[in-house]
């Protein structure tokens, strides 16, 4: 492509605008999670430059199994479907339940997304890394559900006995005390009181102590939380009126007598 009398190669399909890359990290950093779900994804992404940072394995899994397609919803058709499949497949792979004839069937699309991908993006992207996710669909076959293989558990525990290290000299040592220190409360605390606070008894994060009398008396608006940033009000639209009382009389455990 000429441009004022150079030429210059245009950018890739795939490429995000910066404005685009901004949204994206915007996007990513107000998305709010369960419980365990991943850990603070958000502090991997700038939304002041649009670049991805720090990501560890398994926010890498999670952002590819589950927020790949909506992320990069503006690219085109001809670069985003490969996308979905491919975090559909992901998702597939990793179900609790998994079946034969499914598996086969991962197993004769994924060479098919796979060229797809190869069509989108430079040759020097594709290694033995790429090459592997062909096989996993065998392995599942063989081995079973995947989430009793993979190794983020093992990596956590590593995580978690690297930071008991207090004396150098001494690492096995150092690691050895700290998780029988760790094993020795855990114990304990099965002779604690029910509203004592332990490891064993940790209160979740989205829980601010439990029911409260002053809120109604409904289940659906009685559940254990807490606000979210700046409390704001607003009138609802017809449709999101219409659409909140549906969710009332499908998820109200007191309804549910009057529906039967």
């Amino acid at each position: 492509m000429l441009l004022n009398g150079q030429i210059v190669k245009p950018k890739g399909k795939y490429n995000l605008t910066v404005n685009e890359r901004k949204a994206v990290c915007n996007w990513v950093k107000e998305l709010k999670m369960p419980d365990g779900f991943a850990s603070n994804i958000a502090r991997c992404f700038d939304s002041q430059t649009g670049n991805v940072h720090g990501m560890k394995s398994h926010n890498c899994h999670v952002f590819m199994e589950s927020l790949l397609p909506i992320a990069f919803s503006c690219l085109p058709n001809i670069v985003w479907k490969p996308f979905t499949e491919l975090s559909q497949f992901l998702k597939d792979l990793c179900s609790t339940t998994l079946r034969e004839e499914n598996l086969l069937k991962l197993e004769h699309n994924i060479p098919i997304i796979l060229c797809k991908l190869e069509r989108i993006f430079p040759p020097t992207l594709f290694d033995s890394m790429e090459h592997l996710i062909i096989h996993l669909p065998y392995e599942a076959r063989v081995g079973g559900p995947v989430q009793y293989r993979w190794m983020y558990p093992f990596e956590r525990s590593m995580g978690e006995f690297k930071r008991c290290i207090k004396n150098k000299a001494r690492v096995e040592g150092s690691i050895c005390a700290a998780y029988l220190a760790r094993e020795t409360s855990h114990f304990t605390s099965y002779y604690f009181e029910v509203g004592v606070l332990s490891s064993r008894m940790s209160v979740p994060q989205n829980d601010d102590g439990g029911i409260s009398s002053a809120l109604p008396t409904l289940s659906i608006f009685n559940q254990p939380s807490h606000s979210s940033g700046v409390s704001t009000q607003r009138y609802m639209s017809e449709q999101e009126m219409y659409a909140a009382t549906l969710h009332v009389l499908l998820n109200c455990n007191e309804v549910q007598p009057f529906i039967k």
